[in-house]
């Protein structure tokens, strides 16, 4: 009932508020606003997504068993848990807080962050991958996630996994911790309520959501009795604002607080001002160009191969990514431990049509092109699809929402893409390899649709077999080169998925907000956001 009436008392509000907006006015002092594009907004349960803007909701609506320190990725910090332990086998042991309420007013406990983790692996959807990395099955998760009292929850291992590594996944919104007795509410014949979930919540975390309309608006209202004490913003509203020049006049008038993906020429113009401020998050991912082997054109890996050179990676980093990538050609990036010497990708037309004619295309090819309609997405395909030209491919750029991109990528039904990407293990080759490389089973139903190298369908077990060793391992100086020859391994054999630019999230904000702090996990906090 609660929050049927924080609902309808919302929408009064912020439908009071939209009408207003329309004259240039400061938004209130008590509410923050963003601004995003929310066309890869599809889902809001925590175990059917990976978007970066489903992630800054989720990160405020749930709670996780640990958190990473915004400022230093590689730090894992205390939340739901108050501390934690791993035992020599790869047991971890979390001692949870005694004083978290849900929004229903239900005291988060041990049998709660069980059956979140359970349910992520039972429902096999975009969530699973992880823990299926790791041997857990919709079998074995009943016995090895468990909760021995209300405050100690118990992780067992299936093989040997470096502890760090599952921490830091559950730091995001996939180890969001759910209300088991909300939930259960809203179960339809044993769907753990995913039907229910993919538009409501059940979380502990410092607002609750309110209302969502797709393609419109998110609300969230504060949460008054979170356990960290109650956040200063009284109410979040995240706003559907896709075109970027409309997101900078609302900036410039005040009607807006924070901006997320504008282009890069609206980024300088805001940056340019006294009153926005641009800052600038490297993040631990890609926007990256990949193809499907399951195309029999693109299967050949002489192709692939070919193709590399028909992409301007420096015209791009310096059209496009001004505010949005680093020039990168590799998925570790240098400074990063396991690192390789740079590989040398560049644009080189003659490079590439030579390749194709070698490999029987002397008159190039035809290929469809997915992407997202949002900055900096369009932009670089348009300059993908240029320099392709100049070799004969023919590139059909195919623009769509979130489920129209990635849904074909997920579903291995696509020819190429570009998309961008997020790694859980910020300070490890191992976590920028695996969201990239990493398949381990090739078969169309293994579900492992958080990989990039399963939606492609390349298939290289000496890989997989490298960097499941490392994951074994402690000692860095035996780990790194396995790394190492894992990178060199997939270069050799033609890759379906190429780093176009290391990732950047630029977020234009007000000089009148204190405290935003972005998080290169995409786990951005509101509840210690404060306006002037």
């Amino acid at each position: 009932m609660r929050a049927r009436l924080l609902g309808a008392c919302s929408a009064i509000a912020v439908s009071a508020m939209l009408l207003t907006g329309t004259a240039s006015a400061e938004t209130p002092p008590n509410q923050l606003v963003v601004g995003m594009n929310m066309a890869n907004l599809t889902s809001l349960d925590p175990h059917n997504m990976n978007s970066y803007e489903t992630h800054h909701i989720l990160s405020n609506v749930y709670d996780t068993l640990v958190r990473t320190d915004p400022k230093d990725p590689k730090a894992l910090l205390p939340q739901a848990a108050e501390s934690w332990e791993a035992s020599e086998d790869g047991t971890i042991t979390f001692h949870l807080r005694d004083d978290i309420e849900f929004h229903s007013g239900n005291t988060l406990t041990a049998e709660d962050v069980a059956f979140s983790l359970q349910r992520a692996v039972k429902l096999n959807l975009l969530g699973a991958a992880y823990f299926k990395e790791w041997g857990y099955t919709a079998e074995n998760v009943d016995e090895k996630f468990r909760a021995v009292d209300d405050t100690t929850f118990v992780m067992d291992p299936i093989k040997p996994i470096a502890p760090n590594l599952k921490l830091y996944v559950l730091a995001r919104a996939v180890g969001a911790i759910l209300d088991r007795e909300v939930v259960a509410e809203h179960e339809v014949d044993g769907d753990m309520a995913r039907g229910w979930m993919a538009t409501n919540s059940a979380g502990s975390g410092p607002f609750q959501l309110a209302r969502w309309n797709a393609n419109d608006i998110v609300l969230l209202e504060r949460f008054d009795d979170y356990w960290e004490g109650e956040p200063t913003m009284r109410r979040v509203i995240v706003r559907h604002i896709p075109e970027s020049q409309t997101q900078r006049l609302q900036l410039e008038q005040g009607d807006l607080d924070v901006g997320i993906q504008l282009s890069s020429a609206d980024l300088d113009g805001l940056a340019a001002g006294d009153n926005v401020t641009v800052e600038k998050i490297p993040g631990a991912g890609y926007y990256y160009f990949i193809m499907s082997t399951k195309d029999p054109d693109l299967a050949k890996p002489e192709v692939r191969r070919a193709l590399i050179y028909c992409i301007d990676y420096e015209g791009i980093d310096k059209g496009v990514m001004q505010n949005y990538g680093l020039l990168a050609d590799n998925f570790v990036p240098q400074g990063v431990p396991g690192a390789i010497e740079p590989l040398g990708h560049t644009l080189d037309v003659e490079r590439c049509k030579q390749g194709l004619a070698d490999a029987g295309y002397p008159n190039g090819l035809r290929k469809s092109l997915r992407v997202l309609t949002s900055p900096p997405y369009a932009e670089i395909a348009t300059a993908v699809q240029a320099t392709m030209a100049q070799a004969g491919v023919t590139l059909d750029i195919l623009p769509g929402n979130g489920e129209q991109t990635y849904g074909p990528q997920r579903n291995r039904q696509f020819e190429m893409g570009i998309g961008r990407s997020s790694s859980a293990v910020h300070a490890d080759p191992d976590g920028w390899l695996r969201t990239h490389v990493y398949n381990p089973d090739n078969d169309d139903d293994a579900g492992f649709s958080n990989l990039l190298g399963w939606r492609s369908a390349l298939f290289l077990p000496e890989v997989n077999r490298l960097m499941d060793e490392g994951a074994t391992m402690t000692d860095d100086a035996k780990r790194m080169p396995l790394y190492q020859e894992a990178q060199r391994l997939y270069e050799e054999a033609g890759p379906s998925v190429v780093p176009v630019s290391q990732r950047v999230d630029p977020y234009a904000i007000s000089n009148r907000v204190k405290n935003y702090v972005g998080n290169p996990t995409w786990m951005v906090r509101w509840n210690v956001v404060e306006k002037e």
